[in-house]
């Protein structure tokens, strides 16, 4: 039967959307302005860019790294080297800046796809990254970055899919293969350091994701992931002498959640229990900021503790320090709060535009790393900002275990300088078992998905470093946190 309707208008079939339908994904690494004497850093024009559409870069390792200029910079930064390194310890925790040349990179699964000119080692410089949406100007966030760190960048379109993990853990397993048969050939700084890196971030996407899509299912919130990234660093603290740079120390890594977006609503449209999970989103999300890092980074004999906003604010309520709940209503006892001055600067904004703010009353230690953690509410909606001082969305751990110390050096100098390193740096290795299954997670439609078998299964897949047994390392220990997620599920 033919209905009685006559078309109006017919829409042209095409192949494929138009690229001003698209988003896309932006990088630059940018030089700066001031900094010299307590002057503000800020931003003096793009030294190199990647701008492409994001279907060509999901699921790809994307990074900021730093290579010697010149093969007399690479001599020069062996020279401070010793003459015999037998284990990680024996490298230097810094060295000296403004002596050697450095060239930064943009990569893509480890191709170098845009340069910097030369640089000098310790200088600072900036980071620009965001998404390009249709019909919207570039929203993008602004990092501080240190000529010669490594910088590996995530980013999750709509959740990290199945392949995409798949695709990091044949990465890794190739990388394990080569270490565990101490040949080095062909390794590069994008295997090792970046393989490191790539999987905290990656991780991070996945598992929040993987608790956000449970946590919805308890509520009946409808949850989606929107376009998101972040990075996960080296970090390198620089020294100054009259203004100018003196020395760079290998300070620890750093998680920087820069955007994390999901669209949400209530089934029953509960105006309330809206607001109360993306509040309850936001704070565990900002707790796997620490928790990712001290999992990759700990060992039994060097445990590895960070920082993030959730963490800060725990340790201080433990020291019995009094968290205050600032609007623009109490202001004023901003006031009775010891903190920096450019997170004082940022709540007295926040406060002003009516957000709420979440902060502890005295910095904590942590470690060596003095600071506050804070969180910036809106109130209607019940996101915001998790930040910690320095301006980090995200988390820090600051202690040198060997490892970081070893994929610090690992970042800057050829691979074959370190031979000896190698074979301990292997010890840093983590199976990413667990985030095929937080991928399962997100990608199941109902409770029967997760069954117990299924669950058992991938308890059984731990974070363990893949160390070289002979050389007497252990393995790290980190079992995925699965039995709180099965007694979430009812399955214990």
């Amino acid at each position: 039967m033919v209905l009685p309707f006559n078309r109006v208008r017919a829409s042209a079939v095409i192949p494929n959307l138009p690229e001003s339908l698209y988003y896309r994904f932006r990088l630059q690494i940018g030089n700066t302005t001031g900094g010299s004497f307590g002057a503000p850093v800020q931003w003096a024009g793009a030294a190199a860019e990647l701008n492409r559409l994001t279907p060509e870069l999901v699921g790809k390792s994307l990074a900021i790294s730093f290579r010697p200029a010149t093969e007399a910079d690479q001599q020069t930064l062996e020279s401070y080297l010793p003459d015999t390194i037998e284990s990680v310890d024996d490298l230097p925790t810094q060295l000296p800046a403004n002596t050697i040349n450095m060239i930064g990179e943009i990569t893509v699964d480890g191709e170098v796809v845009a340069t910097t000119p030369s640089v000098t080692l310790g200088q600072s410089l900036m980071v620009r990254l965001g998404f390009d949406a249709p019909e919207r100007s570039w929203n993008y966030s602004e990092n501080n970055l240190v000529a010669g760190q490594y910088q590996a960048v995530g980013i999750d379109m709509q959740g990290i899919s199945p392949t995409q993990l798949t695709s990091l853990q044949t990465q890794l397993e190739s990388v394990k293969t080569k270490l565990e048969a101490e040949n080095f050939s062909g390794l590069t700084k994008h295997d090792l350091v970046g393989g490191i890196l790539q999987s905290g971030i990656q991780g991070y996407l996945a598992e929040t994701y993987a608790m956000d899509k449970i946590a919805a299912k308890a509520s009946d919130i409808v949850y989606h992931r929107s376009p998101s990234y972040g990075t996960f660093s080296t970090q390198m603290n620089v020294s100054y002498f009259f203004g100018s740079p003196r020395n760079v120390l290998f300070s620890g890594v750093v998680m920087d959640v820069d955007s994390m977006s999901s669209n949400t609503e209530s089934v029953d449209n509960c105006y309330e229990d809206w607001v109360a999970f993306n509040r309850s989103s936001g704070m565990r999300s900002s707790a796997y900021e620490h928790l990712i890092p001290e999992r990759i980074f700990s060992t039994e004999d060097e445990p590895a503790e960070g920082v993030s906003t959730a963490k800060a604010l725990a340790l201080a309520m433990a020291q019995g320090q009094r968290v205050y709940t600032l609007t623009q209503d109490n202001a004023s006892s901003l006031g009775l709060i010891t903190i920096d001055s450019a997170a004082r600067s940022e709540i007295q904004s926040a406060l002003q535009q009516g957000f709420e703010v979440t902060v502890h009353a005295q910095p904590i230690n942590v470690n060596g790393w003095e600071g506050s953690g804070y969180a910036i509410i809106d109130p209607e909606r019940g996101v915001g900002a998790y930040k910690i001082s320095g301006g980090v969305s995200g988390g820090v751990l600051p202690f040198l275990t060997t490892l970081i110390v070893g994929i610090a050096f690992a970042a800057i100098i050829s691979v074959g300088v370190l031979t000896g390193g190698w074979a301990l740096l292997a010890a840093g290795w983590a199976a990413m078992n667990f985030l095929m299954w937080t991928s399962a997670i997100g990608d199941a439609d109902n409770w029967e998905e997760l069954n117990a078998l299924n669950l058992a299964t991938t308890l059984g897949l731990s974070l363990g470093v893949i160390g070289l047994f002979k050389l007497g390392i252990q393995a790290i220990p980190l079992i995925i946190t699965g039995e709180g997620f099965a007694f979430l599920l009812g399955l214990i």
